[in-house]
């Protein structure tokens, strides 16, 4: 685990008022939320979103989840794209356009369901224009929660730059500032095609908690006890793309079949 300074990863007042509201929104006890069956298999998948009702309803329909976007390209503001697909015809789209070591950020956020353990998988399609110099990071994952008072991003997986020009995935914990590398073998990230991530995440207020990271069906990070929420249940999830910075200037990224589940789902796995 190498340690990295924390370069760019402040929020705004902005940024940190939304996720505020958006968290306490997420602990409201009266929302309806379709958590599906408990059980092994289908029955375990607690929410999902395709893109193919053409449009982000299935991300904010129900009150739970939003379209975040901040310093950032109008063009780059999620939306549903028919250029490429993972399943079906539709997908999402969103990008980063940093300027002036501003965070650049796009996500879809999900506030529900948040279950002590869950799965979170999404597929993502990231370009081969995607340049990352020493020290930048193209963030593809994000968590963050609250205590009822205090918005406290924690976790990310995001993409870093290999020394032979490639990337490959890692996991960010904003309450140690530590980076948290492959070892002893990397997996590199693909350009030009869909990836799977799914991410297990152990709810714990204690430095007890767990998280885990699958690239298209293989392990690829695992971190245990460790603390991963300021309050049970209030874990956020959003996808999408955010950086401060970037060689190749702005990238767009496709997200595609994103889900919550009690299990885990793999890249074999259908709705």
């Amino acid at each position: 685990m190498d340690a990295k300074p924390n370069v760019g990863r402040g929020r705004s007042d902005s940024w940190r008022a939304f996720v505020l509201i958006a968290a306490l929104g997420a602990g409201a006890c009266n929302q309806r939320v379709n958590l599906g069956d408990i059980g092994d298999g289908p029955a375990s998948l607690l929410w999902k979103a395709t893109f193919e009702p053409g449009n982000l309803s299935e991300w904010e329909g129900d009150g739970q989840g939003s379209n975040y976007w901040e310093n950032n390209d109008p063009a780059f503001k999620a939306a549903v794209t028919s250029s490429v697909a993972h399943g079906g015809s539709l997908a999402g789209v969103v990008g980063a356009s940093p300027m002036g070591s501003m965070p650049s950020i796009s996500y879809l956020t999900r506030n529900q369901p948040t279950p002590p353990q869950a799965y979170y998988s999404a597929w993502f399609y990231v370009p081969a224009t995607l340049v990352l110099a020493t020290g930048q990071y193209l963030s593809l994952v994000h968590f963050r929660g609250s205590d009822g008072q205090n918005v406290t991003p924690l976790l990310d997986v995001n993409l870093y730059p290999l020394t032979d020009g490639s990337v490959a995935a890692q996991l960010y914990e904003y309450r140690t500032s530590a980076d948290t590398q492959q070892f002893p073998t990397v997996t590199r990230f693909p350009l030009d095609r869909w990836v799977q991530l799914e991410v297990f995440v152990s709810q714990a207020v204690e430095k007890t908690g767990r998280v885990t990271v699958w690239q298209d069906g293989t392990q690829i990070l695992d971190r245990p006890g460790i603390q991963t929420v300021v309050l049970m249940g209030s874990l956020q999830w959003d996808v999408g793309a955010a950086s401060d910075g970037l060689a190749s200037g702005p990238v767009p990224v496709d997200l595609d079949d994103a889900a919550i589940s009690l299990a885990r789902r793999g890249p074999d796995a259908t709705f």
